[in-house]
């Protein structure tokens, strides 16, 4: 970086900021964020610079974002286990993997889904009984499994949803533990962590290749996403092993993002009253007891923004990388090439500047008079620009349908001991402690007036112990009095 007027974040001198990104990347970046929206940072030999402003962040993402690409060290970390695909390539490869996928994800195709999302959770809540306890954690990642499996390949996981999330979630963590490291070891190294991953990777990859092989025999339903994306004449020009490529990472975002998307929203709603209460109100309006369909989705507004604040709040993936491949103007200063660029999806939907009382979780900041106030790089929990996440309308949609059918059924209590904020876990934000909560029956109609239990007191979610970070802190309880 050029310019001397730009503050650089204290470090090493010799691993620069490694140690401290390592060890807790929220707490490192919330240090970035307090020195300004342009920070000189270091890991190793490799300088960069932390972007914490709308209007910068839209220059690494969309403006200039041909002269950005994934860092190296990303492919590194990944290339024994997604392969070649829409999130390690580059360029053309990308290009073609983006355009391959994208008309699949349109929204007219998504909503064809709604049924496979509701089967999967009424399937989840069949095992579900009033006074029972259950590990919400563990119950999203299950449905969310199935959907992303079932809405793919047409293809039903039964019993061996956790197993497969179990998979998954240890490949990803494997992945991001080389990313720590910078992935200097390389990866054919027999290592026991490498052996791991190669042993799980070809587990993955064998049930996909069945899953392939049912779908290229015609046994996949039309409305699977294979058959979307490709059909039988484009789909014959790939092999199986790019099509395996390209499944894992869609399986892999699909269902471990939309799953803590949910876990966060649950989060937050059972620490705020009044807006339980409301979202409670609206499915009881809405659907009553019936079966939800898709006009019921877009009814649901109040519910979808909720969810949509919960990713504020709680975005899932915290953080997005990109390096130069050509000097860069930001802010008056230079990126030299080759230079590491972070974004935080975490610090820019905390500021201050661009969400009044940031630390308070309110819907309304959703409702389209409020919303068009708030800059479009300021909320990115799916990405922005040409590399926006594919599957951004699915997940909502998604998220929604979960949560009505929940609510429409149950209220959760949280049991003591619970989480009450969030910590960086590989590369999504996780819960800081056990979802457990305790299922309390509900009967609803449609002109049904909700009376939730006898309030429980509030668990104040707590995202950082700092007294100065204007990004975190305690998350403020909305007991829908108005802005004080």
């Amino acid at each position: 970086m050029t310019s001397d007027s730009v503050p650089t974040l204290k470090g090493h001198w010799l691993w620069g900021n490694l140690k401290d990104f390592n060890a807790d990347p929220l707490s490192f970046i919330e240090s970035a964020a307090r020195c300004g929206d342009l920070v000189r940072i270091r890991f190793g030999p490799m300088r960069g610079a932390f972007v914490n402003h709308p209007d910068h962040v839209c220059k690494v993402l969309a403006a200039r974002s041909k002269a950005f690409r994934k860092p190296a060290v990303v492919k590194r970390a990944l290339n024994d286990i997604l392969g070649e695909n829409i999130f390690t390539s580059n360029g053309d490869s990308w290009k073609r993997s983006r355009q391959a996928l994208q008309p699949a994800f349109h929204l007219r195709h998504v909503e064809r889904y709604t049924q496979i999302m509701q089967d999967c959770i009424e399937r989840e809540l069949r095992g579900w009984r009033a006074g029972a306890e259950v590990d919400l954690e563990a119950a999203m990642t299950r449905v969310t499994m199935r959907i992303i499996v079932k809405t793919m390949f047409d293809a039903e996981l039964g019993d061996r949803a956790d197993e497969l999330t179990a998979v998954f979630t240890r490949l990803f963590h494997l992945a991001y533990r080389r990313m720590k490291l910078y992935a200097l070891l390389p990866n054919w190294l027999t290592t026991k962590s490498n052996r791991e991953v190669k042993r799980l990777s070809a587990l993955v990859r064998d049930l996909l290749r069945s899953y392939i092989a049912d779908w290229r025999a015609g046994k996949a339903g039309e409305a699977s996403l294979l058959n979307l994306v490709l059909g039988a004449e484009e789909g014959a020009k790939m092999s199986d092993e790019q099509l395996i490529n390209e499944a894992i990472t869609i399986i892999g975002a699909g269902f471990e993002t939309t799953a803590y998307t949910l876990v966060f929203t649950w989060l937050a709603l059972m620490q705020n009253p009044a807006v339980e209460d409301r979202l409670y109100a609206e499915v009881d309006a809405v659907i009553g007891g019936r079966r939800l369909d898709l006009a019921d989705v877009k009814a649901l507004d109040y519910s979808m923004r909720a969810v949509k604040e919960a990713l504020r709040l709680y975005p899932s993936a915290w953080g997005l990388s990109r390096s130069t491949l050509e000097p860069v103007e930001i802010a008056g200063s230079v990126l030299l090439r080759h230079s590491t660029v972070l974004v935080s999806p975490w610090t820019l939907a905390r500021d201050p500047r661009w969400f009044p009382q940031p630390l308070r979780f309110d819907p309304d900041r959703f409702l389209p008079e409020n919303a068009r106030a708030i800059p479009h790089y300021a909320y990115i929990p799916f990405g922005g620009g040409g590399r926006t996440c594919l599957g951004s309308h699915f997940a909502l949609m998604e998220a929604v349908i979960i949560i009505a059918a929940i609510a429409q059924r149950y209220h959760l209590l949280p049991l003591p001991g619970g989480a009450t904020g969030v910590k960086s876990v590989a590369f999504t934000l996780r819960p800081n402690g056990h979802m457990r909560v305790k299922l309390l029956p509900r009967e609803t109609s449609a002109a049904a007036d909700p009376k939730p239990p006898a309030r429980f007191p509030s668990r104040a979610m707590h995202t950082s112990t700092s007294p100065h970070c204007p990004y975190s802190g305690r998350i403020e309880t909305n007991l829908g009095l108005g802005v004080a």
